[in-house]
């Protein structure tokens, strides 16, 4: 991609250039939730319910741990699904209105787009399963707040490793105008073999294998170690869980970034993008 531009925005250096992106889109998100804040208070509201049923069926078990364990799981899922569904959901609506060009004439490399508009989601989402956490624990879940930044820590490299699967979903959208397909596929996986409701264990063995596949068992697993206080035996050690995530977002984000800035300019060479 080379375009001509004029000082002042020539003149500046690639850093600057990728951080005045990024803020840019965490302000077109920021006007977004302020024109429209019935949709952000119910956003949050909504994941109130799943945290009563998830209640109702711990007392109804008898079971405390129970509540904590599904609880952990379905906040971290809820969590991931902002990070996994931003991008692909921006990018439609992008091209729908015929708008998507003007994303791709910033400046800096289409390689950062992805990751640029996906900032405010994956903080939404960070927030958002903090919230499911905190309304668990007023409700009686005992959660290890001691254990709750390196809790975090694991979050967030979880939240990049969905990044970097929205970025192969993005690709499609590019290029095919729809991004369902691989969203779907990894939703349908998270949520048999991610372990958000039940232990991976109870799987037969010639599926469990699918089940190191998907980040998210790795962050729910390590989640419940950090945050239950009588956490499963079964599963990776936080540490590990933490490493294999990190090993995975690091190459997924190469190979996600990688197909999405050649899509784009085979798109651009098949006449679909006008620029």
């Amino acid at each position: 991609m080379s375009l001509a531009y004029t000082a002042p925005i020539g003149r500046r250096g690639l850093w600057r250039k990728s951080l005045d992106t990024c803020a840019a889109y965490v302000r077109i998100d920021l006007v977004e939730e302020r024109m429209f804040p019935a949709t952000t208070i119910l956003r949050y509201a909504a994941v109130v319910f799943p945290v009563l049923l998830y209640f109702f069926q711990g007392t109804f078990l008898n079971a405390t741990d129970a509540f904590a364990f599904m609880l952990i799981g379905a906040s971290v899922t809820a969590g991931f699904q902002d990070a996994l569904t931003a991008l692909t959901n921006r990018l439609q609506f992008a091209q729908e209105r015929g708008t998507l060009e003007t994303y791709l004439v910033e400046p800096v490399p289409w390689a950062l787009i992805p990751i640029a508009m996906n900032i405010w989601r994956s903080v939404t989402g960070t927030v958002m399963a903090a919230f499911m956490i905190a309304f668990g624990s007023l409700l009686g879940a005992q959660i290890e707040w001691r254990s709750i930044p390196l809790a975090l820590l694991v979050f967030l490299v979880g939240i990049a490793a969905c990044n970097a699967i929205g970025t192969l979903a993005a690709s499609f959208i590019i290029l095919f105008k729809r991004g369902e397909p691989v969203i779907m596929l990894y939703s349908l996986a998270a949520g048999v073999l991610g372990g958000t409701l039940f232990p991976i264990s109870v799987l037969p063995e010639w599926i469990r294998w699918v089940s190191y596949l998907v980040p998210h068992s790795y962050v729910i697993a390590a989640e419940r170690q950090l945050l239950m206080g009588d956490p499963p035996a079964e599963g990776l050690s936080p540490l590990l869980s933490l490493a294999i995530l990190t090993g995975f977002s690091v190459i997924m984000f190469a190979i996600g970034l990688t197909v999405f800035d050649r899509s784009l300019r085979l798109a651009r060479k098949l006449g679909i993008l006008s620029i």
